[in-house]
């Protein structure tokens, strides 16, 4: 869930949302609708977290993820299959998982022990987030949306 409460949102000097208080539960389907310059983007950045309003207070459970309208505006992710991913985490801990499978391949002795022990906890937390069902769920969302798998 997201709310807000006397949002304000300034680009620059210039006021672009005054005043506002909403309240956007979860599987609510939400959209902007405005001319360009209007505040579309910047609203959809501070209710994502990605920054901060100009004024008034933004709340929200759990996280949520962002994908810019211009891709070339954020980090490069990949695939929108991969920004879903990335919103709990699981390209990093996957990250973390292939560094530890690559330290195990060239490890022996206390040091492989070590590094099967760090795999265990790795692994343990991608189980824990969902990472093996993660892939179909994130296709399912996209595809809930309309958007290809290969953006």
């Amino acid at each position: 869930m997201i709310s807000t409460n006397a949002l304000e949102l300034r680009a620059a000097a210039r006021l672009l949302v005054k005043d506002v208080t909403v309240r956007i539960n979860h599987g609510d389907r939400i959209g902007f609708v405005g001319r360009n310059g209007a505040g579309k983007s910047t609203l959809a950045k501070v209710l994502a977290g990605e920054t901060m309003p100009a004024g008034g207070v933004v709340n929200r459970t759990g996280k949520i993820g962002y994908l810019p309208q211009d891709p070339r505006t954020g980090e490069d992710q990949g695939t929108v299959i991969d920004r879903i991913l990335s919103v709990r985490d699981l390209d990093q801990i996957t990250k973390r998982m292939r560094a530890v499978e690559e330290e195990m391949s060239t490890s022996e002795g206390a040091a492989l022990e070590k590094a099967m022990e760090r795999y265990t906890r790795v692994e343990h937390e991608f189980s824990s987030a969902g990472g093996y069902a993660a892939s179909a769920e994130a296709e399912a969302i996209a595809s809930s949306l309309g958007v290809p798998n290969n953006l």
